[in-house]
């Protein structure tokens, strides 16, 4: 007998092949950490900014990792971020102790990537300056400028959709960041 593949039968709906299986939305770089300037954490009058408490619940919650970089000292930075946070929210602080090498945003925020063992694409920077979001956008962050609102109605999904179309805006071309 003759074997042809006129009749034969490849796939089918309960065995399909590898490129029926992915998704049309799927992450390329999922959200993995949020990682916040410290004067990204308080308001003109160094209160926390409002809903800042209830956005690192949703991460904490949601298991994404929070990190805080500053350019300050260790316990000064530490101290601040207790304060305004709570104790043991945090994956990881980094500070310009850490740094062996020259001082400078730019570098705080790759040994926070070091730190948590993440790719830049993971993240979501969160700045207290425009020159912070700029400095962490010009290294491949996905960043955002936290302006003067606070952080009321933001969510672990609402960081993700942030992270996403800052990584989807980088790959295309249509902005810096």
């Amino acid at each position: 007998m003759q074997i042809t593949t006129e009749l034969a039968t490849w796939t089918s709906a309960g065995r399909p092949f590898w490129w029926d299986q992915v998704q049309p939305d799927a992450e390329v770089y999922p959200l993995q950490a949020v990682i916040f300037d410290i004067d990204a954490l308080s308001d003109a009058d160094g209160e926390p900014r409002s809903g800042l408490v209830d956005l690192v619940l949703s991460l904490f919650a949601a298991g994404l990792w929070v990190a805080v970089v500053g350019a300050g000292p260790r316990d000064v930075v530490q101290a601040r971020v207790r304060e305004l946070i709570g104790d043991g929210m945090t994956e990881t602080i980094v500070t310009a102790e850490d740094l062996t090498g020259p001082a400078g945003d730019a570098e705080l925020y790759r040994l926070a990537l070091w730190e948590l063992g993440i790719v830049a694409g993971e993240s979501l920077v969160i700045a207290g300056s425009e020159a912070g979001a700029r400095t962490a956008a010009a290294i491949g962050l996905p960043a955002i400028f936290a302006d003067r609102d606070g952080y009321d109605g933001l969510s672990a999904n609402g960081c993700r959709e942030l992270q996403a179309q800052r990584v989807v805006a980088r790959f295309s071309c249509r902005e810096a960041g």
